[in-house]
């Protein structure tokens, strides 16, 4: 994905549809066709739910759905799980960053604020209208490294109650999977 421009390209519209099959495919249904494809993915999905490592194995996703860019958020996503026996609800929004900073967006009042502060109001006010009990987590994805000073312009995120992650963070190892698609964009994409 990374070549010598100097512009992201709409490298986050790739983003949404690679990270929204990628949480799809941590579904139980996806288990056997391709086990180490799916337990990257679980793990993925896990550090995105603020599921600790040495849980994983009671976590079952019974269905994980998601939409990108609805009401412009990057990726919505629902999630009911059987953890130790117990089902939980879930729902994630995610925003990801390639290289652009956090902007401003006009919200619903007219007034102009950051974009995660208006996407959580939204996402918020989804639920409260569903009237539908649902964990909800928040989480910015960048393709900089944690270690970059580029990364600082994300810390922000943290005071809307969004969890930052680059992008290695959400990998399990950097083994590859049965799938290109999933080593190309995971683990050759700066190559």
């Amino acid at each position: 994905m990374q070549d010598s421009s100097d512009k992201d390209g709409h490298a986050e519209t790739v983003m949404d549809y690679v990270i929204s099959w990628c949480l799809r495919r941590a579904q139980s249904m996806c288990k056997t066709e391709k086990p180490i494809l799916y337990s990257k993915c679980r793990y993925m999905l896990c550090k995105l739910l603020d599921i600790a490592v040495s849980d994983i194995e009671s976590v079952e996703f019974k269905r994980v759905e998601v939409w990108k860019q609805w009401e412009r958020i990057d990726l919505f996503v629902e999630v009911d799980a059987i953890m130790n026996k117990a089902e939980k609800q879930y729902a994630i929004l995610i925003e990801d960053k390639f290289y652009s900073g956090l902007r401003n967006t006009t919200d619903t009042d007219g007034s102009c604020k950051n974009q995660l502060e208006v996407y959580k109001r939204k996402f918020e006010d989804y639920y409260k209208e569903q009237n539908e009990e649902r964990e909800l987590k928040y989480a910015l994805i960048t393709c900089i490294e944690r270690g970059d000073k580029n990364f600082r312009q994300y810390e922000v995120a943290e005071n809307f109650g969004f969890k930052v992650f680059s992008f290695y963070e959400l990998l399990e190892d950097e083994k590859p999977t049965e799938s290109e698609i999933f080593n190309e964009f995971w683990l050759r994409w700066g190559s």
